[in-house]
């Protein structure tokens, strides 16, 4: 079978030995073998380049909800009363869900004892309505980038 036979005129350069043809351009296999290689490149590429600056994102929401939610649980567990009653004292002390609005503090138990490793963070609660009375708990990062707010409410029963 001869060469002129499986590639066009066109696509053949004759040289001055015989038997010998040089083909113009690539293979479809050439090409798709550089593209697949092209996109392996730009792949690993863009992991080195791309910046992981927001990478402790997550874990700064998580722990916002954490705290959020262990103010909340706490706050539910107190009585619902028109009136504050007795807010003296550190959060343990306290009787009333009503002493808790205006709260503002960075994150410390419910004796008052700051948690070091929380300081970066800022609560703030507020309670408003009386039947029944809308709770939020705002928590908020020193970056900027949280902010954390659950609601509830809790009804006087």
């Amino acid at each position: 079978m001869s060469i002129s036979r499986l590639y066009p005129r066109s696509a053949i350069r004759q040289t001055s030995e015989p038997g010998i043809a040089y083909s113009r351009g690539f293979t479809l296999i050439e090409f798709i073998v550089a593209l697949v290689l092209i996109g392996f490149g730009a792949a690993i590429l863009t992991t080195f380049v791309t910046p992981t600056a927001k990478s402790s994102d997550p874990m700064i929401q998580a722990q916002a909800r954490a705290i959020a939610t262990g103010y909340m649980d706490e706050i539910l567990l107190r009585k619902h009363d028109q009136d504050a009653g007795d807010c003296t004292g550190g959060r343990g002390n306290w009787a009333s869900i009503r002493c808790y609005d205006g709260l503002n503090e960075s994150p410390t138990d419910q004796f008052g004892n700051a948690i070091a490793a929380l300081n970066d963070y800022q609560v703030a609660v507020s309670v408003s309505g009386n039947a029944p009375a809308g709770i939020t708990v705002n928590v908020s990062h020193a970056s900027g980038s949280v902010n954390y707010s659950l609601q509830s409410q809790r009804g006087a029963y």
